[in-house]
């Protein structure tokens, strides 16, 4: 007797062992678990917004966001903002309200902000939200500018461009082709050519746009 309990004892000994051991290596259903419950949300929402093609449903899409809690991903955030501030059918007044929402900003979302403004030809709202980026600390990069120097020679902003270019050379993005591109631009739409052909004249490498 004392034989066979202790068999049974170390039966379900290793029986349980097997159990733990065998659950660690294989995952739970994913429906079970709530970390992969959300990883295919957000991959079925941001499949839905490749797919958006109206504002009417972008905003259904912004729900299911919210409705999951994807919205304060910064991924997820970001695909929502450039969604609405770039597409053809998109709205910048939709897209602010959603920025607004976001705490911390980064460099993507304000450069996509500026990059919807000066779209939508809005280019002082383009140019506030730049001296925005700068007050609350967020660093520009190489793709903020090209945006922006556009808005600047199509307000003819010439004070502001210069400005700009200084924060440029301060940044050391003054060697990226696309940044002196759009300062050739800039300058050429201010009839500032001395200053155009400068910037011309310093490029290492030169593209058929410059």
């Amino acid at each position: 007797m004392k034989i066979m309990s202790a068999y049974l004892i170390n039966l379900l000994t290793l029986s349980l062992f097997w159990f733990f051991l065998l659950s660690t290596i294989f995952p739970k259903d994913p429906a079970q678990s709530p970390e992969i419950n959300l990883s295919l949300k957000e991959q079925e929402c941001l499949s839905l917004l490749k797919r958006c093609n109206s504002i009417e449903e972008f905003k259904r899409i912004h729900v299911h966001f919210i409705k999951f809690g994807l919205f304060w991903h910064s991924f997820c955030a970001g695909n929502l903002v450039a969604t609405c501030a770039l597409s053809d059918w998109g709205s910048m007044d939709y897209a602010c309200s959603i920025f607004q929402q976001i705490d911390d900003p980064g460099t993507f979302l304000f450069n996509t902000m500026i990059r919807g403004h000066v779209k939508g030809m809005n280019w002082g709202h383009g140019l506030r939200l730049y001296h925005e980026m700068l007050q609350r600390g967020v660093e520009p990069d190489n793709f903020t500018y090209p945006a922006l120097l556009k808005a600047c020679s199509l307000l003819l902003a010439l004070d502001d461009g210069m400005q700009i270019h200084g924060h440029i050379f301060k940044l050391g993005l003054q060697g990226d082709v696309f940044v002196q591109n759009s300062l050739i631009n800039m300058y050429g739409k201010c009839k500032e050519i001395g200053l155009s052909c400068a910037v011309f004249e310093q490029m290492l490498e030169k593209s058929v746009a410059s």
